[in-house]
């Protein structure tokens, strides 16, 4: 009985979990101009409902082209990136992405759908349970080249993982190079560093 109450517990945390649809502009590649509404853009496809009929419909996300979804906190816009999957063995794969932060140095994130397992305190006894999260992914890209993601991670090889990345993408601001890895500067605050370092190439 107490094994099925956790998995009650992990369905309602994954499934009851009201989708919210957004006023969505969509372009696909065949040239259609969609206008409606549309759940999370994530994983390999996403719902959209049209804005004169109401109906819903499922959108693969590789016959997309643009997208520019209206969400409560601004403007989004989603396109096609190339993305670095395995830098040994130099495996690429295309993503239908948003821009973080467009500029010289663009930053993309991406969503997926990801299961876990954390620990929640039931019935005063520490207990593993299982969710289904969204989540998200950022990558680093020139325009000429595949995105390489950003590890998020905060455990120490993580963290020297993100070090190395930085020196890829930001070794010519030194003074930038400075910064990073301190505080307000790790992985968490990659958006910010990246406009920095925008910022600095667009006075030179």
């Amino acid at each position: 009985m107490f094994f099925l109450l956790l998995i009650g517990i992990s369905a309602c945390q994954s499934i009851n979990k009201k989708v919210k649809y957004y006023s969505t502009d969509i372009t696909l590649k065949n040239g259609t101009v969609l206008k409606g509404s549309t759940s999370p853009i994530a994983n390999d496809n996403f719902s959209f409902k049209d804005a004169v009929t109401s109906k819903k419909s499922t959108i693969q996300n590789k016959d997309v082209q643009t997208i520019t979804k209206n969400l409560p906190d601004g403007t989004k816009e989603y396109a096609q990136f190339e993305i670095e999957t395995s830098k040994k063995h130099e495996k690429k794969e295309t993503i239908l992405g948003a821009y973080v932060v467009k500029g010289d140095l663009s930053l993309i994130s991406y969503e997926a759908t990801e299961h876990t397992r954390t620990t929640q305190n039931v019935n005063n006894r520490q207990t593993f349970v299982n969710e289904t999260i969204l989540a998200k992914h950022y990558y680093l890209k020139w325009s000429n080249a595949p995105g390489k993601e950003v590890n998020m991670g905060t455990r120490k090889a993580q963290e020297e993982d993100f070090m190395d990345t930085a020196l890829e993408f930001f070794a010519d601001a030194p003074e930038l190079m400075k910064k990073i890895g301190s505080e307000g500067y790790q992985a968490k605050n990659i958006k910010k560093i990246v406009e920095e370092y925008n910022a600095f190439k667009g006075k030179k």
